[in-house]
């Protein structure tokens, strides 16, 4: 695998791959042939693709993503699984993320303003107070879709403020997005109508899996229970692939990728929520005392289970486990697919999984492909933006130095000519021929120069005033 670093795409109709599309074909074969009957923590990939009633004579090529209205990035991951699964004969998947929560993945849409200017505005999928306090603590396993009130008023609000290439889109997405709330409609039933949807428009097609669902099967609990069963040595492992990863990149941010497991009067935090029987999700801390596990909610209940037992015990407790990113992926490229694609951000995390997977399963890590893309709303103003994105640190030191130093628009016309995009030159010429400006620029500098360098026969007494020498 080539290094993973930060390559999200900024122009109009970029997309980047690593490694490259053509090298996913045989990485995802090879994958295949080398890990779909190995066992792993007593469970094979084969074995556990027939619980979920997966495919098992032919390769399967897996995205996923919480289920937010979807962006560039997130449909090139779909559209590059069906396309690399027709290519190997295969199927590909989507893993619908419902256990995230909605404040997490705040939307947005985007909207011209008086003066013209644009502006971002965040949007509401709920029109009632009750619901929208909801949505922060609800993760999206257990939330309602969208209200059609708040639905209506986007759409409306977007035939007012949006640009016109939004209105249009929006004319004609309003109906296909709306049939997707029926009665009881939850949001896991939306989204996977607009997913559906967008498979229609282009011609792609897919399996898809429910996050929370497969959280709650047999296979996973056993792959939690032996996660538990091996915790200190896990937890000393998950930290130090960390530390490797930030040492690597030269990190200091102790957050970035993630933050370490804690480890505190002996109990191990580990990377599995808890859910409550109130639809709550906390963090979990784990124990060995003597021949018992103790499992903690935080801010509840301590459970206690027989430790030569936990895969028999750990799906009786009142409370749901969820994996956290890694542990979540882990499972993922172990038993559910050939080939998993990430976006530029969960390669990141995936690289410390890489280390996970070599140290404590001894398995060499399956190779996995990374994908984005971005496509703009506005395409005719992309190579504006390009050319911003080319000029943007000249663009950044005129605007703090004009800040400080205004009349550097006028005794250096020639560098800003040269040095900022051809666009931005009638509004600073504009500028520059007001006569009123110009003065006091000038101004200005003679009074500089003039503290500078003093009038000859004068000098500066200690309080600053000009005398005769």
């Amino acid at each position: 695998m080539n290094e993973i670093t930060d390559k999200t795409p900024k122009r109009h109709g970029e997309v980047f791959f690593q490694p490259a599309f053509s090298q996913w074909k045989e990485e995802a074969l090879r994958n295949r042939e080398r890990l779909v009957k190995q066992i792993v923590w007593g469970q094979s990939a084969l074995k556990v693709r027939e619980v979920f009633k997966l495919p098992t004579d032919q390769p399967l090529v897996m995205s996923g993503h919480q289920p937010v209205f979807f962006h560039p990035g997130l449909w090139a991951k779909c559209l590059a699984a069906s396309t690399l699964a027709e290519s190997i004969s295969g199927t590909a998947i989507h893993k619908i993320t419902d256990t995230a929560l909605a404040p997490e993945h705040l939307h947005y849409v985007p909207e011209i303003e008086d003066n013209g200017k644009s502006r971002r505005k965040q949007i509401d999928f709920f029109a009632t107070k009750d619901m929208k306090n909801q949505e922060k603590t609800i993760p999206y396993s257990n939330l309602p879709a969208p209200e059609f009130a708040a639905l209506e008023k986007i759409f409306s609000d977007a035939q007012v403020y949006c640009s016109p290439v939004v209105r249009n889109c929006i004319r004609s997405w309003e109906p296909k997005l709306t049939k997707g709330l029926k009665k009881d409609a939850t949001w896991y039933d939306f989204h996977l109508s607009t997913l559906r949807t967008l498979d229609e428009v282009c011609g792609t097609h897919r399996l898809f899996m429910q996050g929370s669902k497969v959280w709650a099967s047999e296979p996973f609990t056993h792959f939690a229970a032996s996660w538990l069963s091996n915790l200190a040595e896990l937890t000393e492992c998950y930290n130090g692939s960390l530390t490797a990863y930030r040492t690597k990149y030269d990190i200091k941010h102790e957050l970035t990728p993630m933050p370490n497991l804690k480890f505190e009067n002996w109990w191990f935090e580990i990377p599995f929520w808890g859910v409550t029987k109130y639809q709550q999700r906390h963090s979990l801390w784990a124990k060995k005392e003597g021949k018992h596990l103790l499992i903690r909610i935080k801010g509840g209940e301590t459970y206690t289970l027989d430790y030569d037992n936990l895969h028999g015990q750990l799906g009786t407790i009142a409370i749901s486990l969820w994996p956290k990113a890694i542990p979540q992926t882990l499972f993922c490229r172990l038993y559910l697919c050939d080939f998993f694609i990430h976006g530029t951000g969960g390669a990141a995390y995936e690289e410390v999984g890489d280390m996970i997977l070599n140290k404590v399963f001894n398995v060499k890590p399956p190779a996995f492909g990374v994908v984005s893309a971005t496509y703009l709303v506005e395409p005719k103003e992309s190579k504006g933006i390009d050319m911003i994105v080319d000029h943007v640190e000249k663009i950044q030191w005129w605007q703090r130095a004009l800040e400080q130093n205004p009349e550097y628009l006028f005794m250096r016309f020639t560098s800003w000519q040269k040095e900022l995009p051809g666009f931005m030159h009638p509004a600073f010429i504009k500028c520059y021929n007001d006569e009123s400006l110009r003065k006091l620029a000038l101004e200005k500098d003679r009074l500089v120069k003039l503290l500078q360098d003093p009038a000859p026969g004068f000098r500066a007494d200690q309080e600053g005033q000009f005398r005769p020498l």
